[in-house]
């Protein structure tokens, strides 16, 4: 078959897997197009990077299982964009340590500071101007979608940028794996010295993979304990704190936790829309500010998922040939931006924090005031604040407690929480409890 006769064909079969109107939004616009093909590799290019990153984390496997009915076998499919300076690598690839695996446009300049991360982006900044010398390691945590990775990588870049090479990004899978292949061809000590050897500043992201891994736990100590005796920065990333990683080794958990902890929030509805706001005017989108809002307050937990739903609206604002207003937007994202649920009430609160404290809803709403009853009630009455969006009068009814109480105990947890990393968390954390995440 030609190439336009495998790329029909291969449009076919992705229809049959994704619906007719997703796959034509993403095939027939011009966002996706084929590059190259042949009988065991497809390349693939995206329109701008926004369209690579939404269809790498959402349609690849689809992708790759269409390509593979189009020619009855498996098929290596390649995926690129637009602009790109240079192809990006497959997943399962590793690079080898001259090859610093930085992404050119995750930099500061385009990173957007809100309260959710300002002290994270202030202290990689530090990082990245002093390396070696300020909060070795860093260790930046948070879930997945929010912008650890391009605060990282962000590191990355201006320290390379300044010094030339010595810089190494890649994630924790790709450690494993690299790992894994100097175990099986017996290069553990060429592996081993390359990282000693070339690297002044190692990123790895997504590093709670590793835990449990005995081997590669043990090559992380030692690569850690060289590099930090020899005044190299290291920096990790991670959905959850050092604490909380399960199976981490205890040393290794000592070792992350050494340096300096900053964690990435989910963004407030104003910062989101900046967000939105950036990568809009990047795509060329003309984005109405009440369609901005509506996109970011119903996606906020997610800068990704954020930008999916942008790149998404840009492709049918391309297919359809539409104006992009607030009913075109609820017309046709009403699946992927469903109806906000409502705010878990009090009473849900209350029962959510007692049950992780192990104590009883009555302690909580009682007059006993030990340290393992009067710490949740603060805490329960903060959620309360921040997460039901009740006001101190209506907080001081549910508990039995005066406005000034109320007050006292809000304002007094949410001042600790900007200064510790460890409350941050905990808060994060009950939050996705009582909202049922």
């Amino acid at each position: 078959m030609s190439i336009d006769a495998n790329w029909l064909a291969f449009c076919d079969a992705l229809e049959k897997r994704i619906g007719a109107q997703e796959a034509d939004i993403w095939t027939r616009t011009g966002a996706l197009k084929a590059e190259y093909i042949n009988g065991s590799v497809v390349r693939l290019r995206a329109e701008n990077r926004y369209s690579y990153e939404w269809i790498r984390d959402n349609l690849m496997p689809q992708i790759v299982a269409a390509w593979g009915e189009v020619y009855g076998q498996p098929i290596d499919v390649q995926l690129t964009w637009d602009g790109a300076n240079a192809e990006p690598e497959a997943p399962t690839r590793s690079k080898g340590h001259k090859a610093s695996g930085l992404n050119r446009e995750m930099t500061f300049e385009n990173f957007v500071v809100g309260k959710c991360n300002d002290f994270a982006h202030g202290v990689a900044s530090a990082v990245a101007d002093a390396p070696g010398n300020a909060y070795n390691p860093l260790f930046v945590y948070g879930a997945s979608g929010l912008g650890k990775s391009h605060l990282v990588q962000a590191i990355g870049n201006r320290v390379e940028k300044r010094l030339g090479g010595g810089v190494l990004y890649l994630s924790g899978q790709q450690f494993l794996e690299q790992m894994v292949t100097a175990i099986q061809n017996n290069a553990v000590a060429p592996f081993r010295d390359g990282f000693r050897r070339d690297i002044d500043l190692l990123i790895i992201d997504d590093i709670q993979v590793i835990a449990g891994r005995e081997r590669t736990e043990e090559e992380i100590f030692l690569l850690f304990e060289h590099m930090l005796g020899g005044k190299k920065q290291i920096v990790l990333a991670a959905d959850q704190p050092p604490q909380e990683i399960g199976k981490l080794t205890p040393r290794l958990r000592t070792r992350f936790a050494a340096g300096l902890i900053a964690d990435v929030q989910p963004p407030d509805v104003e910062t989101m829309m900046a967000i939105l706001g950036q990568k809009a005017r990047v795509l060329r989108l003309e984005l109405p500010s009440d369609v901005q809002y509506l996109i970011a307050q119903r996606a906020r937990n997610s800068v990704r998922e954020a930008e999916g739903v942008l790149n998404r609206l840009n492709a049918m604002h391309a297919f359809y040939g539409r104006p992009i207003t607030m009913a075109f937007v609820q017309e046709k994202l009403a699946t992927l931006l469903p109806p906000e649920a409502p705010p878990p009430s009090p009473e849900v609160i209350i029962k959510k924090v007692a049950e992780n404290y192990h104590i009883l809803p009555n302690d909580i709403k009682g007059e006993r005031r030990p340290a393992n009853i009067a710490r949740p009630r603060q805490l329960a009455m903060y959620l309360c604040r921040s997460v039901a969006n009740l006001s101190f009068p209506e907080i001081g009814r549910v508990f039995g407690r005066d406005n000034s109480t109320v007050q006292y105990a809000c304002k007094k947890v949410a001042v600790e929480a900007k200064k510790d990393a460890n409350l941050r968390a905990e808060l994060d954390h009950l939050e996705k409890i009582v909202r049922g995440r």
